[in-house]
């Protein structure tokens, strides 16, 4: 028996490592490989409702109805592509060639005023001690203008090597395009192939997975797709009301930031705030906190709106996650892991797979217990009377069985009683 076990152990941790193996490699390496196809199934998946629409209202042929869409999906994404990559080129641009002079105008003056703060500070101190900070203070002074030209030369330098690497995405974006035409004119051909390699089993569980997908997770990216956009939307009238330059650039680059979970829009707005402070723009430094307090009571009151009720994870298992998908699968893995674990999560408290034991379950309070208790001393009442009911019942049968016996043989009358005490 115990052989049966570990041999039984030793198949199932094989199975999950050639299993978690595979999944490492997939998103490490192949994804990748295949990105281009990915990205055109993507497409085809978000364009089929629209599809399904236009073919049933005109009562036309998938196929041309496909091609049109995924063509006009494209035309309207190039557009706005073109736009927004033009608007943020034009903004690192400006940053990467206004850096030297922004340490010039900006910095440098705040750096000299902190200085000489700090050496009315220490004027009464000894004049070693005030030697040795007047050193410290030219020497972070040079170390931040050394550090402010190799910035310039590095972004620069980036921006020369992201050029030099357009025609591959170019090809790559070709081979997308083309793709989406034909896995959308025949999706349903694809998906049933790709599904009929897998058990029954398997393909049920793969179905309840995407629409757990499609229905929760994908509403929940959806939703906060549009918290960011409100938010871009509030930092560049904010912005312009302020007359700051280039303000579409600018709040683009904090809504971006804004999604990270750990930064948020006061990861770059409080230091904005700050220095402006600083360098006594007070009216700018009191603009800038109107906007990000604006912005900070209206997300947290439309998120749990947007949002409702979202499927999560515990932060330290996010923490985790985020971790190992980092480590295993590069910068893709800061989501990948995260959306396996909701996944495989869903399917573990759905009774599908059985990864783990959930403990999850809710306490019953005093109050339910103690109902719960009551009820089943009612219930056992409620059979012991049924149970004395029924032997009573007996009882009078058997006595009954026994006097119609003593009528038809009345020479075993004597021996009745002690019969029927007997039985």
């Amino acid at each position: 028996m115990n052989y049966e076990k570990r041999k039984r152990y030793i198949v199932d941790a094989a199975y999950a490592a050639i299993t978690i193996a595979l999944v490492v490699f997939v998103f490490r390496y192949a994804i990748f490989w295949l990105m281009p196809f990915v990205v055109a199934f993507g497409v085809a998946f978000l364009l089929k409702p629209s599809i399904n629409s236009i073919t049933r209202l005109l009562h036309l042929r998938r196929k041309p109805v496909a091609a049109l869409v995924v063509l006009l999906f494209y035309g309207t994404a190039g557009v706005l592509l073109f736009v927004g990559l033009f608007q943020l080129t034009a903004a690192v641009r400006s940053m990467i060639f206004n850096l030297p002079e922004f340490y010039e105008v900006q910095v440098l003056p705040a750096l000299n005023l902190i200085s000489g703060n700090l050496m009315q500070a220490v004027q009464n101190w000894e004049p070693q001690s005030v030697q040795q900070i007047e050193a410290l203070a030219q020497t972070v002074v040079g170390e931040l203008s050394g550090l402010v030209a190799t910035l310039s030369t590095a972004l620069i330098s980036i921006a020369s090597q992201m050029a030099l690497s357009v025609p591959a995405l170019l090809i790559s974006i070709l081979f997308t395009v083309i793709s989406s035409f034909f896995i959308a004119m025949d999706y349903y051909r694809i998906t049933t192939f790709l599904v009929g390699q897998f058990s029954e089993k398997n393909q049920n569980i793969i179905m309840e997975a995407k629409n757990y997908v499609v229905n929760t997770v994908f509403r929940m990216i959806t939703s906060y797709a549009l918290i960011m956009f409100i938010t871009f939307t509030e930092l560049a009238a904010g912005f312009w009301i302020l007359g700051l330059e280039n303000p579409v650039g600018k709040a683009a680059c904090i809504a971006l930031v804004d999604v990270l979970p750990v930064l948020g829009t006061g990861g770059v707005m409080v230091p904005w705030i700050l220095f402006s402070l600083l360098m006594r723009e007070y009216s700018l430094a009191v603009g800038l906190l109107a906007i990000y307090l604006f912005v900070t009571v209206v997300r947290n009151v439309i998120e749990p709106k947007i949002v409702g009720n979202r499927v999560g994870l515990h932060p330290v298992v996010m923490l985790i996650c985020m971790f190992i998908g980092v480590t295993l699968f590069g910068p893709l893995g800061i989501v990948v892991m995260p959306f396996l674990v909701i996944v495989i999560k869903n399917l573990n408290d759905t009774g599908r797979i059985h990864v783990y034991k959930n403990t999850d379950r809710p306490r019953p309070s005093w109050e339910a217990q103690q109902e719960r208790f009551t009820q089943a001393a009612d219930e056992a009442k409620q059979e012991l009377c049924q149970a004395q009911e029924l032997e009573a019942a007996l009882r009078e049968a058997v006595r009954r069985e026994l006097l119609m016996r003593d009528l038809n043989y009345p020479a075993a009358g004597a021996a009745a009683p002690e019969d029927a005490e007997r039985r």
